[in-house]
């Protein structure tokens, strides 16, 4: 109940914000075209995902993390991400097994410029969850993804972003968990980028390079 009203309330905090700046005078949403962050770009890179509390000890699972952003228009845009990791779990000093896990989020959301350097957005897509042991039957859970951020560029090639994301999907609990990330820019056209997803149970850490378009 407490991760439900989480997500709902992220949700409510995020759509007042928007709310908020579409009534204020002289502001509106022509204002998202002044801002300096890009919004268009795709990325790919290494991942590395944690899992606590099922074991003595972490399971850690590597793989590779895919993302991308896609403006529609000033202020509607397309969102995708997609990991892939596995790693194997110790039962004993002799047997041990291979467990495997992927997530696909896509959807779409909504950007407004705080400032010239500062972006709000919310966000809302379709997620699918795949988790299980190589070589016998996955378990598979689809449901959706609410979003609350802001993306912070500090300097002309830093930028700093945090949201608060929330999962409901069938057959699993929800969950609420943060995200946080940074990017650098090398290039106008590449960046490379890190970003820590986590909650109390799990955590996934990515670091990779985006190409900017």
């Amino acid at each position: 109940m407490k991760s439900i009203i989480a997500g709902l309330a992220l949700t409510a905090l995020g759509c007042s914000a928007f709310t908020t700046q579409a009534n204020t005078p002289n502001t509106g949403w022509k204002q998202a075209t002044k801002s300096d962050i890009n919004w268009n770009y795709i990325g790919a890179g290494y991942a590395k995902a944690t899992i606590k509390n099922i074991s003595p000890d972490d399971i850690d699972l590597d793989g590779y993390q895919l993302n991308a952003r896609y403006l529609l228009s000033d202020n509607l845009y397309l969102h995708a991400s997609y990991y892939d990791v596995s790693g194997d779990i110790v039962l004993d000093d002799i047997v041990g097994l291979e467990l495997e896990a992927s997530e696909l989020v896509v959807g779409l959301g909504l950007r407004q410029a705080v400032t010239k350097n500062i972006d709000s957005f919310i966000e809302a897509g379709y997620v699918r969850s795949e988790m299980g042991v190589v070589n016998f039957e996955k378990q598979t859970f689809n449901g959706f993804q609410a979003s609350a951020g802001f993306r912070y560029l500090v300097i002309h090639n830093l930028e700093l972003s945090a949201a608060l994301r929330y999962n409901d999907s069938s057959g699993s609990d929800s969950s609420t968990f943060g995200d946080i990330s940074a990017r650098y820019r090398v290039t106008p056209m590449i960046d490379l980028y890190i970003n820590y997803q986590f909650d109390s149970d799990a955590s996934l850490l990515g670091t990779g390079i985006s190409l900017n378009f």
